[in-house]
């Protein structure tokens, strides 16, 4: 039987930068993913905040390759409307700054550039084999897993990045889904869009029934967009909206969303996935394991973004796996530290996002008050967007 010190559960952004991470700090590690790579990835592909310092802290390099890969799209406007009437102009300047803050890239691609970049002497690399089962042992001697393939590993540390459906959060965290703290959307590319936001701009929409909903339009290379729509996953299933139903009829009628579908045709079915704010809500940490990006429910609950946010934690990760193995500590109170500081790190935006979204639910009162501070909120976000993109 094969032994590891660590085994990182999922490739996907969480995964592979841990992974990264590692291998920098030469520690040797395992890595399994059910998938081969290239795959598909169902998401709004948006990506903000905390992937270039991320990719900076592992290698300047592997910034440089992200900022100048050609199917990556970059821009320094997004577009956030309320109502009708009222929008948010959020453009953070480009004077002096080393790249765009603000990225566009499908799923597929993002991810495979990630995990093309993992091979390295520490790094053991099992694509296409998945986790079956996992086993306890003494917290010192660590955790027993079967994986798909009928082969058996025994590692000190398992990390999960193996999403919002974890079986590491599931087995070892004891952690069940939370409806009320997960969004579902669906989303479906598009080519012929017309009268596009210029400037690469994101076009967010606020659409409310019986409940706020979100309606995304992101571009992306080659003529082609992102169109997603969805909302918290208690309220659609208390309202029975049915978001394909929905997205169709916005599509088709809303007065300043209708006009640039009018040639446009879409690539293939509408297709959905969950999006994890669970944060707060779950066990991260335990004996001999860690969870990361929406494994651990990091999702940002008001603007959706969790690439990031998963990224960032799996760099944390990382430093809390080095100290671990230079202490021999892998009880559940030494990892405690880790939650606490991902706490640290994602608490204060993860606190506002959340009460945005609550103010949201008030669609009148929360019109009053993003109209009455409009400019200190644009001025607050672009703030945000540029300390966590460029520091």
């Amino acid at each position: 039987m094969q032994t590891t010190n660590v085994c990182i559960v999922g490739a996907g952004p969480s995964g592979a930068t841990t992974s990264l991470m590692l291998s920098k700090m030469g520690i040797f590690h395992t890595v399994l993913d059910k998938a081969v790579f290239p795959r598909d990835k169902t998401c709004g592909d948006g990506l903000v905040l905390y992937v270039f310092q991320v990719l900076k802290e592992i290698d300047p390099q592997l910034l440089t390759k992200f900022i100048e890969h050609p199917a990556f799209l970059h821009s320094y406007k997004a577009n956030f409307y309320v109502s009708n009437q009222l929008h948010l102009d959020i453009y953070p300047s480009q004077n002096h700054k080393p790249h765009a803050p603000i990225f566009y890239a499908r799923r597929m691609d993002f991810d495979n550039f990630l995990v093309e970049n993992l091979p390295s002497n520490y790094a053991d690399l099992r694509l296409g084999v998945g986790l079956k089962k996992i086993e306890r042992l003494h917290p010192q001697e660590g955790l027993k897993l079967t994986l798909e393939d009928g082969s058996e590993l025994i590692t000190k540390i398992l990390v999960g990045a193996d999403g919002i459906q974890s079986l590491v959060s599931r087995k070892l965290g004891k952690n069940k889904s939370d409806k009320n703290h997960t969004s579902t959307f669906i989303s479906a590319y598009f080519a012929g869009l017309e009268d596009l936001l210029p400037e690469n701009s994101a076009e967010i929409r606020l659409i409310y029934k019986n409940m706020p909903l979100f309606f995304y339009i992101f571009p992306l290379t080659g003529g082609i967009s992102n169109v997603s729509f969805g909302g918290n996953t208690g309220k659609l299933g208390l309202h029975k909206i049915n978001l394909k139903t929905e997205i169709e009829n916005i599509i088709a009628t809303h007065p300043q969303i209708k006009e640039k579908f009018t040639s446009a045709h879409r690539l293939g079915d509408w297709r959905g996935w969950g999006i994890p704010s669970s944060f707060g809500h779950l066990t991260v940490s335990g004996d001999n394991f860690l969870l990361v990006g929406d494994a651990a429910g990091l999702a940002n609950p008001f603007y959706k973004e969790g690439v990031g946010t998963g990224m960032m934690s799996g760099l944390i990760a990382a430093r809390q796996i080095q100290k671990a193995l230079e202490q021999e500590r892998f009880d559940a109170s030494f990892f405690s530290e880790y939650e606490s500081l991902l706490a640290q790190k994602f608490g204060k935006l993860l606190r506002y996002s959340n009460l945005s979204l609550r103010m949201a639910h008030y669609s009148r009162f929360f019109y009053f008050f993003i109209q009455l501070l409009k400019g200190t909120i644009e001025k607050a976000m672009i703030r945000i967007i540029e300390r966590q993109s460029y520091s």
